[in-house]
């Protein structure tokens, strides 16, 4: 009965923390004078159980010639360094301190 109980809970808990990633770009920008783009990213998450978690994302991309290489540079947690964005249905506004 013991394997049984551990066995229920390890799938139980694996089937909880599973879920769907689904990142849409709002908004991106190219430098004029570097091959770099910014791009502001909408991730949502989407759990079985736990139900959604919704993150605001700011990545930072080099373009190297036919690939972008994108590195986060910033996700929310800190809003010194974030932008401050707001939006409004389907229109997002944002001021970025880059």
């Amino acid at each position: 009965m013991n394997r049984l109980t551990t066995a229920l809970f390890a799938l139980l808990l694996a089937a909880s923390a599973t879920g769907c990633v689904t990142r849409t770009v709002t908004r991106f920008e190219d430098n004029q004078k570097a091959p770099v783009t910014a791009l502001e990213v909408r991730k949502i998450t989407s759990y079985w159980i736990f139900g959604r978690k919704e993150v605001h994302q700011f990545y930072m991309c080099q373009d190297t010639g036919n690939q972008l290489v994108c590195k986060l540079s910033c996700d929310g947690k800190n809003d010194v360094v974030c932008p401050a964005a707001a939006g409004n249905g389907n229109v997002v506004t944002s001021s970025n301190i880059r």
